[in-house]
């Protein structure tokens, strides 16, 4: 699916699907069984027989999504999929690509927003000037490019006590303090809340709050661009 796809206004939803499913060399059959069932899958049932000039932006993502998975591909390639939609459009596309990786298709998507790159993928290359300055794991680069993972934990009453048994954790590699919170530097990209959170409770400490503090996937780009540029981002 290109950038932003354009479609034929005077066509129906429908319409659309069918003329690809003809161009796919799918047969009439096996064009009446997909074409609901992807219309259902992209949340255009109800809106199929509307002419596609009466759809907003999202929809016609939506519909654009639907065409890239006619004919059951491997691969669905996406580019910006969910450029120039509203918050609402941006999350419902997002968590259809979900959906479709959920099933089995590989989905390789290009994307500039990279805060989305983050909630959806699985695997990232970053590429500038046309050099792959990366390609892994999204939690590989993550953890090569940021600093140690840190979790910060306010707690009601403070004790040496408390501090002292979190210190005592084999994957915390430092603990310091900010008032009320404890500044956890973690040796694990692993989710270890749940016992950080059992040897605070155990050694008498009330939590208020806890969250996690790691550098952004646009903030490893950002570190990679300014490191290929020789120190400047550009």
């Amino acid at each position: 699916m290109s950038e932003l796809p354009k479609f034929p206004k005077y066509l129906k939803g429908w319409e659309l699907l069918d003329i690809y499913g003809r161009m796919y060399g799918m047969t009439e059959q096996e064009r009446k069984e997909q074409i609901p069932k992807l219309l259902g899958m992209v949340g255009l049932k109800g809106r199929e027989r509307d002419f596609i000039g009466k759809y907003s932006k999202g929809m016609q993502q939506r519909l654009g999504i639907a065409q890239a998975l006619l004919n059951g591909p491997e691969l669905v390639v996406l580019d910006e999929p969910s450029l120039g939609l509203d918050p609402v459009g941006m999350v419902e596309v997002r968590e259809l690509v979900k959906g479709i990786a959920k099933e089995g298709v590989t989905v390789f998507i290009s994307s500039h927003l990279l805060f989305e790159v983050e909630q959806i993928c699985s695997h990232v290359t970053i590429i500038h000037r046309g050099v792959s300055l990366v390609s892994d794991t999204l939690q590989n680069v993550s953890s090569k490019f940021s600093g140690p993972t840190v979790l910060l934990v306010e707690v009601a009453k403070l004790s040496d006590a408390t501090i002292q048994k979190v210190k005592e954790l084999p994957f915390v590699s430092n603990v310091s303090e900010d008032g009320n919170t404890l500044i956890i530097e973690l040796k694990t990209r692993d989710d270890v809340r749940s016992q950080i959170s059992q040897e605070i409770t155990n050694s008498g400490g009330v939590i208020v709050s806890m969250s996690l503090k790691g550098q952004s996937l646009e903030e490893v780009f950002m570190q990679l661009i300014a490191k290929s540029n020789g120190g400047k981002a550009e």
